[in-house]
């Protein structure tokens, strides 16, 4: 699995449903400074896969008069690891069962997966190179 920190210049709306349609699970995105920064996943372990997503995804934000940089794009590989999962589900579930019984350990149990998988994925990561703008999409 890939995550794909994308940088584009800012303009009225988002590029979320850009991103899916592009083949990744957009996780957040933020403006700064006239610059959107968009956070996404791929479920894809061939790296050719995941730069094809990508000029997919350059292709769909230049249709919506978008453009990036030298750095439009940072992929890192997000190692499958376990420990994140299983320490929020079973801290979850045990805060859950303590406040509210049974139906609290279920969804503690949920929302501490959820959360151990997003820290998973943002601490079991490791950068795998910068894609930048494809020239042939510049004006």
């Amino acid at each position: 699995m890939y995550k794909v920190s994308f940088k584009v210049s800012e303009s009225a709306g988002n590029l979320l449903q850009e991103l899916k349609s592009s083949g990744f699970v957009p996780l957040y995105y933020r403006k700064d400074k006239g610059v959107e920064n968009y956070v996404a996943l791929i479920r894809s372990n061939d790296l050719n896969e995941v730069k094809d997503a990508i000029l997919d995804f350059a292709i769909l934000a230049k249709r919506r008069g978008r453009s990036g940089g030298r750095d439009f794009a940072t992929i890192y590989k997000v190692n499958d690891q376990i420990m994140g999962k299983a320490f929020g589900s079973t801290l979850g579930g045990l805060l859950g069962l303590k406040l509210a019984g049974i139906p609290g350990l279920v969804l503690g149990a949920l929302g501490g997966l959820l959360a151990g998988e997003i820290l998973d994925v943002n601490l079991g990561d490791s950068i795998v190179g910068v894609e930048q703008w494809p020239i042939s999409l510049t004006d």
